[in-house]
């Protein structure tokens, strides 16, 4: 089993090939805005030092959001095609359950992602990555009051958040590939992003009504 796993929703690039439970070949750097430079030399890097073509690939673990709206456009757009040309399953990953897969001592990790003006995309789950809170995009005012009192939890992401201790992730790709590798998987055509919000010009939109 050959999985492709890529994640373009926040300012590091992460593309990573597994074949049979192990990692062959990777990349995990901070672009910035630049995701669409980097991205295609990234990945014809990685199938170049491992050895395998992209037709050997069984499934594309891709992260949907939420995040950066540009940067998660990129990976779904190139899932999408590539799924579709090769006839490839393809498999939504939420970016803040990736982001807890990064192992520290705690009883629950909430991952964050800054969505400006106050407000975070904010996820909790405890070790096993299973939901305590789903994900949704609220304010760092309110977050802090349904956060569990009685348990130790630790903030993960790669942004500095405002009156909160932030973790730096770690995140263990072999870890939500794993949980993962059993799901149906949907069309290509099928995939959407999950950005939890509208976006600002359909904000704007709405406005303007």
């Amino acid at each position: 089993m050959i999985s492709l796993f890529i994640d373009t929703a926040s300012s590091n690039l992460i593309i990573y090939l597994i074949q049979d439970g192990k990692i062959v070949s990777y990349t995990n750097k901070k672009v910035n805005n630049e995701m669409s430079i980097y991205f295609f030399p990234e990945l014809e890097k990685l199938f170049n030092n491992s050895g395998l073509k992209p037709i050997d690939v069984d499934n594309i673990f891709i992260v949907n959001g939420p995040g950066s709206f540009t940067g998660i456009r990129i990976g779904l757009t190139v899932s999408k095609i590539y799924g579709s040309l090769m006839d490839k399953k393809v498999i939504p990953i939420s970016s803040l359950e990736l982001l807890a897969t990064t192992d520290i001592s705690c009883d629950y990790i909430c991952s964050l992602i800054d969505a400006r003006r106050g407000f975070v995309y904010a996820g909790l789950y405890d070790k096993n990555l299973e939901t305590i809170i789903p994900d949704q995009h609220i304010s760092v005012e309110e977050l802090l009051k349904v956060i569990p009192k009685n348990k130790v939890v630790k903030f993960i992401s790669y942004d500095e958040i405002n009156n909160i201790d932030i973790t730096i992730p770690n995140v263990n790709i072999l870890k939500i590939v794993n949980k993962h590798i059993t799901d149906e998987g949907i069309n290509p055509h099928s995939l959407k992003p999950n950005y939890l919000k509208k976006t600002e010009a359909e904000e704007n939109i709405g406005l303007n009504l």
